[in-house]
């Protein structure tokens, strides 16, 4: 459940909707207007939240969980107010289950991209494969109407200075450029051709009918804001120190890399042996086993790259498990 903020020409005003399960995927549903502004219908009084007797008379005729329409107008509350239902909150280690962590690596990936660039400030997401999927769990069972409500209210925290290079992470605009500086310093591409890489992106995402599901007329209205931020604002000019300081700032909030999961079947292909029989090697050993591999697999001998990288990062996750004096 949550507040949808409508823009309509120069008019806003404000629903209360839910994500439901439509036929192919999960859609909206409207349950309320909220009018031009959305704190009318709630009062947030000294004992929690309580809502208007219109609201109470429009959702009575459904089993809703009233702690979710609380957090649906929590954003709306006055500065330090907490309501009943976050105050009881206890903190719980959340623990994803297979079919958790497979459906947000399904997750579209401009979404991905998005949400680990508002929580890192890293403009090279290429390695976000590797992110550990609670970062994105906040978007999990949510419509694309949702989900664009959401980014909608993260957007707001980001600083004028950074659009353009948000809209650069989010699209992946630097796999359409060869050269390195495309993936930290997009400042220093060509103008015109980082317009069309824009605009190549921005026009699939507008006719990409898996992103745009469930919304009547289309994902054009959510989208049009990137173009906005993309051909109205400008990358923030910053000398060398201060590329420098505010890399090692994001530093902090960059999600680190998850390890790979060493998996027993892809270990016999590479170095064809079990792990049992590994575990009995010792380090030298094993690394005798490796450089043969290597000297197969490698490159300039006609190898795979990305399979001898695998060997390499495969080799490295099974030798620190093994004893310094084996």
């Amino acid at each position: 459940m949550y507040v949808a903020v409508l823009r309509d020409k120069k008019r806003v005003r404000f629903e209360l909707r839910r994500t439901v399960q439509l036929d192919g995927g999960l859609g909206f549903e409207v349950l309320a207007d909220l009018g031009e502004d959305p704190r009318c219908a709630v009062h947030f009084g000294r004992f929690g939240m309580s809502y208007a007797e219109e609201i109470q008379e429009s959702l009575a005729h459904l089993d809703l969980d009233m702690d979710e329409l609380d957090e649906a107008f929590a954003p709306f509350a006055p500065q330090g107010f907490r309501s009943g239902a976050s105050r009881g909150k206890k903190w719980r280690r959340t623990v994803l289950n297979m079919a958790q962590e497979e459906a947000i690596r399904a997750m579209h990936p401009f979404d991905r991209r998005r949400m680990a660039y508002l929580r890192s400030g890293e403009v090279n997401l290429s390695r976000i494969n590797e992110v550990s999927p609670k970062l994105f769990l906040g978007l999990a069972d949510k419509s694309r109407d949702e989900v664009e409500q959401l980014f909608l209210r993260l957007e707001r925290s980001l600083p004028p200075e950074e659009a353009r290079r948000y809209v650069h992470a989010s699209l992946d605009l630097q796999r359409h450029f060869a050269n390195l500086t495309a993936r930290t310093m997009p400042e220093a591409l060509d103008p015109i051709q980082l317009d069309e890489a824009f605009m190549h992106e921005f026009c699939a995402l507008q006719t990409d009918q898996v992103f745009g599901f469930g919304l009547p007329g289309g994902p054009q209205a959510y989208l049009r804001r990137y173009a906005f931020m993309h051909f109205d604002f400008e990358f923030a000019a910053s000398d060398g120190f201060g590329r420098i300081f505010e890399d090692f700032m994001n530093d902090f909030r960059r999600p680190r890399p998850r390890p790979k999961t060493v998996i027993p079947e892809r270990v016999r292909e590479l170095f064809g042996l079990s792990m049992d029989e590994i575990r009995r090697l010792s380090r030298r050993e094993f690394a005798r086993v490796f450089r043969k591999k290597a000297m197969a697999m490698h490159p300039d001998k006609g190898g795979d790259h990305d399979a001898f990288v695998e060997l390499l990062e495969t080799y490295k996750r099974l030798v620190t498990a093994k004893p310094e004096n084996s």
